[in-house]
């Protein structure tokens, strides 16, 4: 009955703004600066022990790679674990001259596919509908 009720109250948080979320790039992701100063994100696939061993015999690499522009370099360079989406989307908008709402659509797209990637993680804050 007590995990009926927790699963009842948690059930009614929501996130009023998608943009109060804080993106973090997981530990398991390398980053690195390519000739031009742009980034490069890789991130390692998890295999089963035979399809690993099998994978190194045969000399294939299962992992991700994400090669980003200057744009999607200064998004992930402004993710420190504390700033939200919309501080990040503020920080794009005053640097890019793009409209506000361009940059909310490009900010959401490639934090999904970052996110499928398993290369960032969004921090939900906890809000409760009675909290205003």
């Amino acid at each position: 009955m007590s995990s009926a009720r927790t699963q009842n109250r948690l059930s009614h948080a929501v996130l009023k703004d998608p943009f109060d979320a804080v993106p973090i790039i997981p530990d398991e992701v390398e980053m690195r600066d390519d000739s031009r100063g742009n980034l490069q994100l890789r991130v390692n696939s998890e295999l089963g022990r035979t399809r690993a061993r099998m994978a190194q015999w045969l000399g294939q690499d299962h992992s991700s790679i994400v090669e980003l522009d200057e744009h999607g370099t200064f998004y992930i360079r402004q993710i420190d674990g504390i700033r939200t989406l919309r501080e990040i989307v503020d920080a794009m908008v005053e640097k890019s001259e793009r409209s506000r709402k361009e940059v909310e659509d490009g900010v959401v797209l490639f934090t999904k596919k970052l996110m499928v990637k398993n290369m960032l993680v969004l921090q939900v804050p906890a809000v409760s509908e009675g909290t205003p």
